[in-house]
């Protein structure tokens, strides 16, 4: 007998937004998106994700609220620009692999993730099967007094990913 491969990544939105306006006072954080992993793959999954502009991005400004150095964890500090994208949660579900978010992107704790470029960055992984592994991917960012006004700051986030087999 065949037992075929699976692997199903679904996002549960397009649209990330943030819950507040940013402010000097504090970081900002958006209302998030899930991403939902199922698969038989008997060495697990991986997911990354890549931005496309290093940063929020305002055409109207012309300026970029500058993602921290992708790859490498970050804690954000009011007053100072930056702008990070995270694992704030994530679940196994049932499968026999454990999950992961990859250290720089683990945002679980005290640290807000880390940016990102156009470049993909390992954000997670599981060592197993799983049914109903969750992810929870949010963005944060903090402006300076320098930052300009304006209404249209967007980044494009890409995240996909792959079954281990």
């Amino acid at each position: 007998a065949v037992v075929a491969p699976t692997f199903n990544f679904v996002l549960s939105g397009n649209t990330d937004s943030f819950t507040a306006n940013l402010s000097t006072g504090a970081v900002g954080i958006t209302t998030g998106v899930n991403a939902t992993v199922n698969t038989n793959a008997k060495n697990g999954w991986l997911a990354w994700a890549k931005g496309a502009n290093n940063g929020l991005t305002s055409a109207a400004a012309v300026k970029t609220i500058a993602a921290t150095t992708p790859g490498t964890s970050a804690t954000l500090t009011p007053g100072t620009e930056g702008y990070t994208m995270g694992v704030t949660a994530i679940t196994q579900g049932t499968g026999a692999g454990t999950t992961t978010p990859s250290a720089a992107y683990d945002a679980t704790g005290a640290a807000h993730g880390s940016g990102l470029d156009t470049n993909y960055r390992q954000i997670a992984s599981s060592t197993g099967s799983a049914a109903g592994a969750m992810l929870t991917l949010r963005e944060r960012a903090v402006i300076s007094s320098l930052t300009p006004a304006a209404n249209d700051y967007t980044d494009t986030i890409t995240v996909i990913g792959a079954g281990n087999f």
